[in-house]
């Protein structure tokens, strides 16, 4: 038991760190972005952390279920029950009013720092 105690102890950071990112992960999703319809916000390579529960309002950058793939855009508008997205880079909105039910969330957190070093990973690993 004292050995226990004594590695919990020597281990504090790293137990208390590898708890904040269990919780992060399970409360959030991760996505990251492969296209350059978001940028200057949202460069090509960045991972978002998306809150699944937030209340879409007009201007948020919000996740979306489309066809089986997911759109990272910003809401510009609603039209009767759903809303209108559009790429920050995009000349015109997306070509579907999205409902309710095909949000996944908001994007609450850019992690841009990543986007050079995952480029850098896919070009390696010959992935687009």
């Amino acid at each position: 038991m004292e050995r226990l105690k004594k590695a919990v102890k020597n281990n504090g950071i790293f137990l208390t760190a590898l708890t904040a990112i269990v919780m992060v992960n399970l409360c959030f999703d991760f996505f990251y972005i492969k296209t350059g319809s978001m940028e200057p916000e949202l460069p090509v390579g960045s991972v978002v952390m998306v809150a699944p529960n937030a209340k879409p309002k007009i201007g948020d950058i919000f996740a979306y279920e489309n066809h089986g793939s997911t759109v990272i855009h910003r809401i510009i508008g609603v039209e009767g029950g759903g809303y209108i997205f559009q790429g920050d880079a995009n000349p015109s909105p997306d070509g579907t009013v999205v409902e309710e039910s095909q949000l996944i969330g908001k994007v609450v957190a850019r992690i841009r720092f990543l986007a050079p070093a995952i480029r850098a990973i896919k070009s390696y690993q010959g992935i687009p």
